[in-house]
């Protein structure tokens, strides 16, 4: 399917990376977002959810709906991560206008996902920035879901690269997406619905360099660019905090839907482990599913797309 004139909606969970793909993706006009739920991943739900909903308010998009899941993965995401979205429920810049006005589904996430992609008139893309807990739930119990979604688009997994789990136990090869509920990821992944995916191995390309967060002050009175600027600015200092550095996870996915030029892609066989020491890992396996993944980075047309976006 063309990247023109999608059907999209989006599941995230609350970090602050997935607040910036939220921004980036309200940029582009040929995206039509369906709905937005939100996995209780690397984030508190009494943040994650009125700050998307603000976000929503800010680009002028209230008329998007938003589902807080109640799904929980069986290896939480250090408090401490998940306390970020505190800090952006906060900002002014997302406050001017008040309590949020776009609107609160009375559905749980899971439900609304599946719900929203099953009534479109047509397929959907789905781009999921978080765990596949959401998803695994919908096709469990909607089989006919998995038809309806003509493609994922999906930040997860480490190929060839070192994993970003330092969890007792762990071997460290997971990416955290994965890691939270691999069940679900292996049930997504044991699925037909074509998936493009965005590992470690692509996303390691474009960090988050202080170069690039002080770009963003030449743009800053466009709004939505001072939003992410303002939250970029809170991923300073990061590597020192947690050992591992800050890059742009989930806006590299997201920027696929808008420019899938930036990236180069191989398809591979992948399997994904769902217990032991190596849970949450994706391996190459001849016996794998066919997978869409990106493995080259244009990093300085990313970076530019990204400030583009920003300022539309």
């Amino acid at each position: 399917m063309s990247a023109i004139g999608r059907r999209v909606f989006l599941d995230h969970d609350g970090g602050l990376d997935d607040f910036l793909s939220l921004l980036m993706l309200l940029g582009y006009d040929d995206v039509e977002l369906t709905g937005i739920s939100i996995t209780p991943a690397d984030t508190l739900a009494e943040g994650a959810v009125p700050v998307t909903r603000k976000i929503l308010d800010l680009a002028g998009r209230s008329d998007v709906m938003v589902a807080e899941g109640t799904l929980e993965g069986p290896n939480p995401f250090p408090y401490e991560w998940r306390l970020e979205c505190l800090k952006v429920h906060d900002l002014p810049i997302l406050n001017r206008r008040g309590d949020p006005v776009a609107p609160l589904s009375d559905r749980t996430g899971q439900e609304f996902l599946a719900e929203t992609v099953l009534a479109a008139p047509g397929p959907t893309t789905l781009l999921m920035t978080g765990p596949l807990t959401n998803l695994a739930w919908g096709l469990d119990r909607h089989p006919e879901l998995e038809g309806r979604i003509d493609e994922l688009v999906l930040m997860g997994g480490a190929l060839e690269v070192e994993g970003n789990v330092r969890e007792p136990g762990h071997d460290g090869s997971a990416e955290w997406n994965l890691y939270w509920d691999p069940p679900a990821a292996r049930r997504v992944f044991d699925s037909s619905i074509p998936i493009t995916l965005f590992p470690l191995d692509a996303t390691n390309l474009v960090p988050v360099t202080g170069e690039f967060r002080r770009s963003l002050a030449a743009q800053y009175d466009y709004e939505r660019s001072a939003a992410a600027g303002t939250i970029w600015a809170l991923t300073a200092g990061w590597d020192r905090a947690t050992g591992l550095p800050y890059y742009c996870w989930d806006t590299l996915a997201t920027s696929y839907l808008a420019a899938p030029q930036l990236c180069t892609y191989r398809e591979v066989r992948v399997e994904v482990v769902d217990d032991g020491p190596s849970q949450g890992r994706t391996v190459l396996s001849d016996r794998g599913r066919p997978v869409n993944a990106a493995v080259g980075v244009d990093a300085d047309g990313f970076y530019a797309h990204t400030l583009e976006a920003l300022r539309r």
